[in-house]
């Protein structure tokens, strides 16, 4: 199954900002960025909130976009490895700038609305 992160004829920008904005994806490449290699059930251990089948899904989506990779092993039960690519990565500084930015910003409207 092909996941479509924006229609055809999106130009990229649009495709890559609805790839960032789909729920529980940059916090997915923010893990992965601080941890460099989890199981399935450690990504969702840390993201306590997402279902399963998100979790998958979004794994999914960023494996097809070539964001991560995913190594499965032949062992039983099968574990399944998670780690950024170098694209991931270079998403990986986009994700932390965004967020010390929201940081920055919260700081400051909270400064506005104490005055």
């Amino acid at each position: 199954m092909r996941h479509v992160t924006a229609p055809e004829g999106y130009c990229n920008v649009d495709k890559y900002l609805s790839l960032i904005s789909t729920k529980w994806t940059a916090h997915i490449v923010f893990l992965l960025n601080q941890k460099e290699v989890m199981r399935f059930g450690q990504i969702q251990k840390e993201l306590a909130l997402v279902s399963s089948k998100v979790l998958s899904s979004r794994l999914k989506l960023l494996e097809a976009e070539q964001f991560i990779w995913r190594e499965q092993q032949k062992t039983i039960p099968v574990t399944v490895n998670y780690g950024l690519t170098s694209k991931g990565k270079e998403l990986a500084v986009i994700v932390n700038q965004i967020i010390a930015k929201s940081d920055s910003w919260n700081k400051s409207t909270n400064n506005d609305n104490s005055m």
